[in-house]
Formats: C-alpha cells, sequence, structure tokens
C-alpha cells in the first residue's frame, strides 16, 4: 500500500480473525464469552466484525477470559517483547541463589 511503511501493514488490528478463532477453538459463544468477561455482546459483536476496540479495559477482560494476551487477541500473534518478560519472570529467577558480598573499597576514617 502507498505511504505506508512495512511495520504499520504487520501491525493491523485483527481481533475479528483472532476472537472468532478463539471462540471456534473453546467451543464459546458471544453471548457465553460476554457473561464470563462482563463485556456486551453487542460490543464483541462489534470486534468479531473486526472494528477496533475503544476501551483497554475491555479487552483485558476478554483477554483473560480467553487465555491470551491482549496483544494477541488484538493481533493474532504474540508480542516478543512480552514472551521475553514471561520468560525472565518464570524461569530466570528460579532455584536457589548465593549472593556474595564483598567490601572493595575502604573508605577515609575506617579501620579494617
Amino acid at each position: 500500500m502507498p505511504g505506508n511503511t512495512e511495520d504499520e501493514i504487520d501491525m493491523k488490528i485483527r481481533i475479528g480473525k483472532t476472537l472468532s478463532k478463539l471462540l471456534q477453538g473453546g467451543g464459546l459463544t458471544l453471548k457465553v464469552l460476554s457473561q464470563r468477561s462482563g463485556v456486551p455482546a453487542s460490543t464483541l459483536s462489534e470486534w468479531k466484525a473486526n472494528r477496533k476496540p475503544k476501551d483497554p479495559i475491555q479487552v483485558q477482560k476478554v483477554a483473560s477470559c480467553l487465555g491470551v494476551t491482549m496483544h494477541f487477541l488484538l493481533f493474532g500473534e504474540e508480542d516478543e517483547q512480552e514472551t521475553l518478560q514471561k520468560v525472565i519472570k518464570e524461569k530466570f529467577f528460579q532455584g536457589t541463589f548465593e549472593v556474595t558480598l564483598k567490601k572493595i573499597k575502604i573508605t577515609e576514617g575506617e579501620e579494617e
């Protein structure tokens, strides 16, 4: 498309297609998702028609109910930064750590 960068084209909202796949995969209807998330069925229906969401809080509620991130719900793909942050939180800090403190400089007026 003239005037659009590759990043702009790649980051188009695909909530309609993603929502449809998630509903089908989970055997859910808009009505059931509406009841679980607290987001009106009419709003979900608009999103399913790929209309851009206006309320990020509603997007988060629906994403949580579906077990996906907001980014995935909106764009149909995982955000690489979110994946990295998740690995750091879940994997990096697991286990037992040993911390050693070593004084490397003595300040003036301090005795050893």
